[in-house]
C-alpha cells in the first residue's frame, strides 16, 4: 500500500468519526450515568464487579500471555458486538456503556485511588469503547436515516479494524504488563 492510499483511508475514517461524534458523546453520557449509578447504589456496582472477578479468576495462575489474549478478545468482541448488533435500536451498545460505567464507578467507589490503576490502560481502552458504542448507536439510527444500515455497518467495521482494534491491543498490553510494572500487582 502506498502512502496516498493509507492517507485517504484515514481521512475517510476521521470524516466518519466526525459524523458519528454525537453518538459517541451519547455513549459517554450513558457511561458517566453508569458511574453515578454505581456511586449512588453501591450494591449495583458490587454485583457487576463480582461477575468480572469470577471471569478473571480462571487466569489466576496463568502467565501473562493467556490473560493478555483474553482481555483483548473480551474487549474486541464487546466492541464488535456493540457495532454489529447496534441495529437493535441501540440497546446493546447502550447497555455496554452503562454496564462498563457501573463497573468503573464501583471500582472507584471502593477506593478512589484505583483511578491511578485504571488510567494507564483506560487512556486507550475507553476511547476505543466509546467509539464502538457510539458506532453501534449510529448504526441503529441507520434504520431511520441515511446512509442506511448496511453502509453504516461497513463504515463502522472499517473504523473497528483501523482504530478500535489497535487501541484495544495497546490497552491490553498496558493492562497486563504496564499495571504490574507500575503498581506491582
Amino acid at each position: 500500500m502506498n502512502g496516498a492510499i493509507i492517507a485517504n483511508h484515514y481521512r475517510q475514517i476521521f470524516r466518519d468519526l466526525k459524523e458519528v461524534r454525537r453518538y459517541i458523546f451519547a455513549a459517554i453520557v450513558i457511561f458517566v450515568a453508569g458511574n453515578i449509578a454505581a456511586i449512588v447504589i453501591p450494591s449495583l456496582g458490587e454485583n457487576a464487579i463480582a461477575l468480572l472477578v469470577e471471569y478473571f479468576k480462571t487466569f489466576k495462575d496463568e502467565n501473562a500471555s493467556p490473560l493478555l489474549i483474553a482481555i483483548f478478545l473480551k474487549n474486541a468482541s464487546s466492541a464488535l458486538f456493540a457495532i454489529l448488533f447496534g441495529f437493535l435500536f441501540g440497546i446493546l451498545p447502550a447497555f455496554g456503556a452503562a454496564f462498563n460505567g457501573i463497573v468503573v464507578g464501583a471500582v472507584l467507589n471502593l477506593n478512589p485511588l484505583n483511578f491511578f490503576k485504571i488510567i494507564p490502560h483506560g487512556i486507550f481502552e475507553l476511547p476505543a469503547m466509546f467509539i464502538s458504542w457510539g458506532l453501534g448507536i449510529w448504526c441503529a439510527a441507520g434504520l431511520f436515516h441515511s446512509p442506511g444500515l448496511n453502509l453504516r455497518i461497513k463504515r463502522s467495521l472499517n473504523i473497528f479494524f483501523s482504530i478500535i482494534v489497535p487501541l484495544l491491543i495497546i490497552a491490553a498490553i498496558i493492562e497486563v504488563f504496564g499495571t504490574k510494572i507500575i503498581f506491582g500487582n
